[in-house]
């Protein structure tokens, strides 16, 4: 049991994430690299002259994505990357996310360019590309990928964000009443549908990105001096862990696995997911909406990630090497500049992103269910979903991320082979 759990979420999802994102990356002469300055201007001019009104803009569909991959896993992924593989799972995220931006741009640009109008809106993503590039047998895979979407949606997106906050709430009934908090205000925001989440996440992400940043510039600030050590740890753990880490984490299998999941699990790319959102977009240009797609890794992993990173290996708390680690972690590291009031100030970052995140997977929600069950089920869902954020608030930790990885495998599964019949397709 534990050989298959691990086969499909790990092994395989991997091995396509590396087969697909090179062969994407390398016909495509890296081109996730270079769009990614074509990107910087692109989003400072979205910004600058974002509209005001009731549309999805390509700019407001962007925030919603960058509002789902910008979560806990920022914070309590990272931590549990370098806690089990080791400081050198910091470099592996990086790998990948210079590959996940190839990918993220061509989902995006595959998305935008096979939607279709449902119930006067655009509707896109693999539920949609999937059809297109397997012809018959595409309505069965595209369906048991809306399936797929629908589950990782409940875990991934809700149970895990509202997990990783509540581990830093000291309680049983503080955590139950965390959890009701949470659970009324995702159904305030997402009963009034996509349009109200892309107006809510548009507000929300350059405030969250900007506190979380200057949050961490406190402890970086402090320890300036040691961040050349840090990085050449970093270099060194990712090919021999057990040098940096006294023997707790042995292979560098471990330490890939772990940088490479918690990569993925971050910043999302190749699952599939944030292409539905930048799909909605009623001006959506194809090419120049994947750029958003490669803005949203740097973001997330190359920045936000590292930001994380630097902060745990900075400040010199200990890390039991080996034992899964929590977001408490980055509260005892923020705590060698702010003190006590540290722990505060991570649990309101972490319900900040936690929310960002839950309510943005429901908009991912709201089209995967739409496309397999039509708008009746989709209404049912929007009662429903809220109510995981409590559960998530109760369950273990341990079974939290496996859930979440193992349903995050079969998305990269079922979606990263169409992505390849799709380019492969797009440059004949």
């Amino acid at each position: 049991m534990k050989f298959v759990f691990e086969f499909f979420s790990y092994s395989l999802p991997f091995a396509l994430f590396l087969g697909v994102g090179l062969f994407i990356s390398l016909n495509g002469k890296f081109f996730g690299i270079f769009a990614l300055f074509k990107s910087f201007p692109l989003v400072k001019k979205a910004f600058l002259n974002r509209k005001r009104g009731g549309k999805i803009t390509s700019f407001s569909a962007a925030c919603t994505a960058i509002s789902a991959t910008v979560g806990t896993g920022n914070i309590a992924g990272v931590t549990a990357a370098i806690a089990l593989g080791g400081p050198g799972a910091v470099f592996w995220m990086w790998v990948t996310s210079i590959i996940g931006m190839a990918l993220k741009y061509y989902e995006i640009y595959f998305a935008v360019k096979y939607r279709q109008r449902r119930n006067n809106d655009f509707r896109g993503g693999p539920t949609y590309y999937i059809k297109y590039a397997l012809k018959r047998a595409g309505k069965p895979i595209s369906a048991l990928f809306a399936i797929t979407g629908i589950c990782s949606a409940f875990t991934t997106g809700n149970i895990t964000q509202a997990n990783a906050a509540a581990v830093l709430i000291n309680g049983e009934k503080q955590r139950l009443i965390f959890g009701i908090f949470l659970l009324i205000l995702t159904f305030v925001i997402i009963l009034g549908g996509a349009k109200k989440i892309c107006r809510f996440t548009e507000k929300a992400v350059p405030i969250m990105a900007v506190a979380y940043t200057l949050l961490t510039f406190g402890v970086i600030g402090a320890n300036i001096n040691s961040v050349p050590n840090v990085f050449s740890t970093v270099f060194k753990g990712a090919f021999s862990p057990s040098a940096v880490t006294g023997g707790a984490v042995g292979g560098i299998s471990a330490c890939f696995f772990n940088g490479a999941a918690k990569g993925v699990f971050s910043n999302e790319a190749g699952l599939g997911t944030s292409a539905t959102a930048h799909a909605a977009a009623v001006d959506a240009n194809p090419k120049t909406q994947g750029l958003y797609g490669v803005f949203e890794v740097f973001l997330d992993t190359m920045f936000i990630c590292t930001l994380t990173a630097l902060t745990i290996l900075l400040s010199g708390v200990n890390i039991e090497y080996g034992n899964v680690a929590s977001s408490a972690l980055v509260a005892s590291a923020l705590s060698t500049v702010y003190g006590g009031t540290a722990h505060y100030i991570l649990l309101v970052m972490m319900a900040v992103f936690g929310f960002s995140s839950i309510v943005g997977w429901a908009m991912y929600l709201e089209t995967f269910s739409d496309y397999l069950l039509g708008t009746r089920f989709t209404r049912l869902f929007k009662f429903i979903y809220p109510a995981f954020c409590l559960v998530g608030t109760l369950i273990a930790t341990d079974a939290v991320w496996k859930l979440s990885e193992f349903f995050t495998g079969l998305m990269l599964i079922i979606n990263l082979p169409v992505m390849l019949i799709l380019f492969v397709k797009e440059k004949r």
